[in-house]
C-alpha cells in the first residue's frame, strides 16, 4: 500500500525526512486499529531514508483498559486519539485538541502535569498528563470530579448518619438520666407544696441510693416530725389555747407579764346548781361540752383567746395575747353572735334532761397584766388586774338587771357607734369605791329588728322577771 500519496500523511513523512519521529493512528484508514511509526533510518548528501512501520494496537488497547472510574488514553502531538479503551474512538481517528487537558499538555514545557478543568457540557474534571519524549506523544488520565468526591461523600453523610444516630442516643441517655434526677425533684416540690398546705403525711419513696435519695428520706422523717408536733400542738391547744400553743411552740412567750391594753370577757350559766342537780354527771359534761363548743367558736370567729373554763364559766380576752385593733367592738360582737347561738341551741329544749339555758355575760375595757403566771412546775398563760375583777363583777349584775350582756363604760365609748346599748344607771359593785356605769347591750346598729327596750330584750332571750310580793 503505498502510503505516500495519502495527503494526510503526507506532511508526516515530510516531517520525518527531517528528521523527525513521528507517530499517528492509522486506524481510520485500514478500519483496525494500527499505529502507523515513522522516523528517519539513515541521511546522505543526496538521500534521506525513514522507516514507516505498522502497529497493530491490539494488545496497547487491552492495556488502556480500565474498571474503575478512571480513563486513560494515548494521544499524539496533534492531539489525534492514538489509543483508548474504547477500540470505536481508535477507529474514529477522532482529535481531542479541543479537551483543555491535551491543550494544557501540548503547551507544557515540562513532561508531566495535573489540572483541573470543565468539559464544553460543564461536568469537572481532573486530569493528568505524561509525555513519553517520543514523537510527542502524552498519555493522559481523567476523572469526573464528582466519582472521586462521591467515596468522600459518601463518607461524610455516613459520618453525618453516625453523628445524628450518636446524638439522638445521647440525647435519650441525657433525658433518662435528667428524668432521673428531676422526677423526685418534682415530687420533692409538690411534698413542700402539701406541707405548706398543712398535709405533713406524705407518701415518698427513696428509689435511688444517691443525694437525691438521701433527702428524699429526710424529707419524709421531717414530715413526719412536722405532723407530729401539729398533733402535739393540736393536742396541747385543746387542754390550753390554740394561739398559746403555737407561740410556745415558737418559742414566743416568755416568764413574766406584760402590760396591755385589752377587752375581757366573762359569761356565766344561770341556775347552773339547779341544772345539775337533776343530770347525771355524764350528761352535765355532755350539754355542758355541746354548749361550750358553740361558745368557743364565737370567740375564735372574732379573734378572741379563751383565757379558762370556771365550771361552766367561760373567761375570754380580745387583744391581750396579740395586738388587735377594735378589741372592744370584736367582744360585744362575740358576745351578740353567743346571744345568737343560745337561742338556736334552745330550740327543742325545755325538759328536764335537756333544759332551757340562759347565761350573762360580763365586759371590760382597760389595762391588765398579760403573761405567764404561775409556781415554777406550773403555769398558765392568764390575765390579772382590777380590770379583769370588774370584768367578772358586771358579769354577775345581770341576775340583778335582768339582762344577758353588760358592759362598762370605758367599753361603751369604744362601741357606742356600733351597737345600741340602754343606760342600766349607776351600781355599787364590791370592791369598788365608786359606783360605776353599766349598759345593756340591745343589739348592733345595722340589725333593724334589734330589741328596742329592756323588755322586748328580756323576751327575746327568755329571761323572766319576778315581781316582788308575788308567789
Amino acid at each position: 500500500m503505498d502510503l505516500s500519496s495519502h495527503r494526510n500523511i503526507q506532511p508526516k513523512l515530510k516531517k520525518s525526512f527531517g528528521g523527525t519521529t513521528v507517530i499517528w493512528n492509522a486506524s481510520p484508514r485500514f478500519r483496525h486499529p494500527i499505529l502507523c511509526l515513522s522516523f528517519p533510518l539513515s541521511e546522505s548528501k543526496d538521500t534521506h531514508t525513514i522507516l514507516v512501520t505498522l502497529v497493530k494496537l491490539d494488545s496497547l488497547l487491552d492495556a488502556f483498559q480500565t474498571s474503575g472510574p478512571v480513563e486513560t488514553f494515548l494521544v499524539s502531538e496533534d492531539g489525534s486519539v492514538l489509543a483508548h479503551p474504547d477500540a470505536k474512538v481508535v477507529l474514529s481517528g477522532i482529535n481531542l485538541n479541543d479537551l483543555p487537558i491535551v491543550e494544557r499538555m501540548k503547551k507544557s514545557t515540562v513532561d508531566n502535569g495535573q489540572f483541573r478543568y470543565e468539559s464544553k457540557d460543564g461536568v469537572s474534571y481532573l486530569g493528568s498528563f505524561k509525555k513519553l519524549g517520543l514523537g510527542g506523544v502524552g498519555v493522559i488520565s481523567q476523572v469526573r470530579e464528582a466519582k472521586i468526591f462521591e467515596e468522600v461523600n459518601n463518607i461524610q453523610k455516613r459520618n453525618v448518619y453516625i453523628l445524628i444516630v450518636s446524638l439522638a442516643l445521647s440525647f435519650i441517655v441525657v433525658y433518662i438520666f435528667a428524668k432521673s434526677l428531676s422526677t423526685p425533684i418534682l415530687k420533692l416540690v409538690d411534698a413542700s407544696e402539701e406541707i405548706r398546705r398543712g398535709n405533713y403525711h406524705i407518701e415518698l419513696h427513696a428509689t435511688t441510693h444517691d443525694e437525691i435519695g438521701t433527702l428524699t428520706k429526710s424529707f419524709v422523717s421531717m414530715g413526719r416530725g412536722l405532723e407530729e408536733r401539729e398533733k402535739l400542738k393540736d393536742s396541747f391547744g385543746r387542754f390550753v389555747n390554740q394561739d398559746i400553743a403555737e407561740l410556745a411552740a415558737k418559742g414566743k412567750l416568755s416568764l413574766g407579764g406584760q402590760r396591755k391594753y385589752c377587752t375581757i370577757f366573762f359569761s356565766d350559766i344561770r341556775s347552773f346548781t339547779a341544772i345539775s342537780e337533776k343530770l347525771q354527771p355524764e350528761e352535765v359534761v355532755e350539754f355542758l361540752n355541746q354548749y361550750m363548743t358553740e361558745m368557743v367558736k364565737c370567740v375564735q370567729e372574732t379573734g378572741g383567746t379563751v383565757d379558762k373554763f370556771i365550771g361552766d364559766a367561760i373567761m375570754a380576752t380580745w387583744g391581750a395575747l396579740r395586738d388587735t385593733k377594735h378589741h372592744a367592738k370584736l367582744t360585744v360582737e362575740a358576745a351578740l353572735r353567743m346571744r345568737d347561738k343560745l337561742i338556736e341551741f334552745n330550740k327543742g329544749r325545755g325538759t328536764v334532761k335537756k333544759p332551757i339555758i340562759q347565761i350573762g355575760c360580763g365586759i371590760n375595757t382597760g389595762f391588765v397584766i398579760a403573761g405567764q403566771i404561775g409556781s415554777s412546775d406550773k403555769m398558765e398563760y392568764t390575765v390579772i388586774g382590777d380590770s379583769v375583777n370588774l370584768a367578772s363583777r358586771v358579769e354577775s349584775l345581770n341576775k340583778e338587771t335582768h339582762t344577758d350582756i353588760l358592759i362598762t363604760e370605758t367599753t361603751y365609748q369604744e362601741v357606742k357607734s356600733d351597737y345600741h346599748v340602754l343606760s342600766m344607771g349607776e351600781i355599787e359593785l364590791k370592791g369598788k369605791s365608786k359606783a360605776q356605769k353599766v349598759y345593756a347591750v340591745l343589739g348592733r346598729k345595722t340589725d333593724p329588728n334589734y330589741p328596742k327596750n329592756l323588755n322586748e330584750l328580756q323576751k327575746l332571750v327568755g329571761i323572766t322577771v319576778v315581781k316582788k310580793g308575788k308567789k
